[in-house]
């Protein structure tokens, strides 16, 4: 409306003025981008295909994956593969990847071979757990014990825990499934019409959470001193997306080196929650794949109150109502400059931070950063200067 307005305004000024005065308007150069990198979808509705079937014949198996790509707009887009964590499904992560796509992306998530595995493994690693729980009256004894232990020592994340025991050959087998998504862009155009022109070839980011964190790092160059050793990069990936990434870790073969032929775009995203399978595996040590990777268009993104399954999108917390509370350090929104101050939820414990500001930090400057290296867009490049953040994010850049 208000373009139709001004529109109207130039005609009735044109319309008067004598034939000296009129001149010809400069045409309105289209604006650059669109996202606002606010907590809202964007304009274009999302198109789903919830299961096709890519077959390999390097393994002689097939890869089930879903799609989703935005139905309005001038493609091609870019296309972002996206990994899930140990035991997801290639239906997980909607939050993130509905949100990506209604931006202009062409997402695609892996159905890889532990799909659903995490249920079995979880109820084991429970199971294990009740036989070491102390007795009721023990509990009571040692109460005050136990509460100094658990506030001075974060507890063992399971959802790291649980591939401990997946090696090389795992590995290698998730790497393998984002490349058989790669090598079948063209077959998915031909079989599915819906998707004919949509997708940018030259284009392409790899995501993941947890596990696939380790296997987008894989993807984009990063090596594994195993047995066998690992290179697995392919130079058809652009950009990557580690959340929860590893650190230096010898049983997933990950030291100093391992990230020196890291040369794509890639931004390690974390949170001050965020822990691996013991204490020591916390913030710091998701840092260390930036701290060693080379210097070129890397970021590091420390989200205060993000814990490892707020990359998920469905932790607690989200969609729930909260209050206010002004007695933690505002968070800065790049956007505006404006003071925002973290929700809070009570529980029997006392106050904790929700994720659902935290969930859409994460989205946002996700999006930037596909925005800045899929598609150029200076815009979004210069939000992500680590000047602009203060209180509940943290950026750093190299």
């Amino acid at each position: 409306m208000k373009r139709l307005v001004l529109s109207l305004a130039m005609i009735a000024a044109v319309g008067c003025a004598s034939p000296r005065q009129q001149k010809t308007p400069p045409a309105a150069a289209p604006p650059s981008f669109q996202p606002s990198y606010g907590n809202d979808m964007g304009t274009s509705p999302v198109g789903v295909i919830p299961s096709a079937m890519l077959h390999d014949g390097l393994r002689n198996k097939d890869v089930e994956v879903s799609i989703e790509y935005p139905t309005r707009g001038v493609g091609p887009f870019p296309v972002i593969i996206f990994s899930p964590g140990y035991g997801g499904s290639s239906h997980g992560y909607e939050g993130l990847i509905s949100y990506w796509t209604s931006y202009g992306y062409v997402c695609i998530r892996p159905m890889h071979a532990d799909a659903g595995a995490l249920g079995d493994t979880m109820r084991d690693l429970l199971a294990m757990r009740r036989e070491d729980r102390p007795t009721r009256n023990q509990q009571r004894r040692d109460r005050a014990r136990v509460d100094a232990e658990a506030k001075a020592k974060p507890p063992a994340n399971l959802a790291e825990m649980i591939w401990d025991k997946e090696r090389e050959p795992q590995w290698r087998d998730r790497v393998r499934d984002v490349t058989v998504i790669l090598d079948a862009l063209n077959d998915l155009e031909k079989n599915f019409p819906e998707l004919a022109g949509k997708m940018d070839h030259a284009r392409i980011g790899v995501g993941g959470h947890s596990y696939g964190a380790f296997t987008a790092m894989l993807i984009g160059g990063t090596k594994t001193f195993s047995n066998p050793p690992l290179a697995l990069g392919d130079p058809r990936v652009k950009a990557i997306v580690a959340m929860s990434p590893q650190g230096i870790a010898a049983n997933r073969g990950l030291t100093n080196d391992s990230w020196k032929d890291l040369r794509a775009p890639a931004m390690f995203m974390t949170g001050t929650r965020d822990y691996g399978a013991d204490a020591t595996e916390g913030p710091d040590w998701h840092r260390l794949g930036y701290d060693h990777s080379p210097a070129g268009e890397k970021y590091f993104v420390l989200i205060r109150g993000a814990s490892h399954m707020t990359f998920t999108g469905v932790a607690s917390g989200l969609g729930e109502q909260f209050d206010v509370n002004q007695s933690q350090p505002p968070m800065i929104d790049p956007r505006t400059g404006q003071q925002m101050y973290p929700g809070t939820q009570q529980s029997t414990r006392g106050p904790v931070l929700t994720d659902r500001g935290t969930f859409a930090s994460i989205r946002s400057i996700s999006l930037m950063f596909w925005d800045s290296h899929l598609k150029d867009k200076k815009e979004a490049k210069a939000l992500l200067d680590p000047a602009k953040y203060a209180g509940g994010v943290e950026v750093m850049r190299k």
